[in-house]
């Protein structure tokens, strides 16, 4: 059960980068959505993974939003060097959607929850609010 939900949360931002990689992005409103969405998720998941594996990190959130937002410089970074163009708008999607999904995951506790009965399988959410 444990190695389920670990390969879960293990494919579902590495499946988001592979997809993410093949397509030209631009400056459309479902660009800036995918960015938004594409950081949310990878501050959520890294919170998630700090708070359960590093216990002494007093503020996984921080963490999460400093990874993902992180990245979202860092993508950019890497395009203008590739003779791309440096999109602020870019940065500014995925370092909203990092606060975003950081300050989400801080407040409620999303976890993935797999389970199976009789040979068969199913996946979703449970969602805990912390007051």
């Amino acid at each position: 059960m444990k190695n389920n939900i670990l390969k879960l949360v293990t494919w579902i931002p590495l499946s988001g980068l592979l997809t993410g990689s093949v397509v030209e992005a631009n400056d459309s409103v479902s660009s800036e959505l995918s960015h938004f969405g594409g950081n949310a998720v990878i501050a959520s998941v890294v919170s998630v993974v700090v708070h359960k594996h590093w216990p002494q990190v007093k503020k996984p959130a921080r963490t999460g939003f400093i990874v993902s937002a992180s990245e979202a410089v860092a993508g950019e970074a890497a395009e203008y060097a590739t003779g791309g163009k440096f999109s602020l708008l870019d940065v500014a999607a995925g370092t909203v959607g990092a606060a975003a999904g950081a300050y989400v995951t801080d407040k409620w506790y999303i976890a993935p929850r797999v389970n199976s009965q009789k040979g068969e399988t199913t996946v979703g959410l449970v969602a805990i609010h912390r007051f």
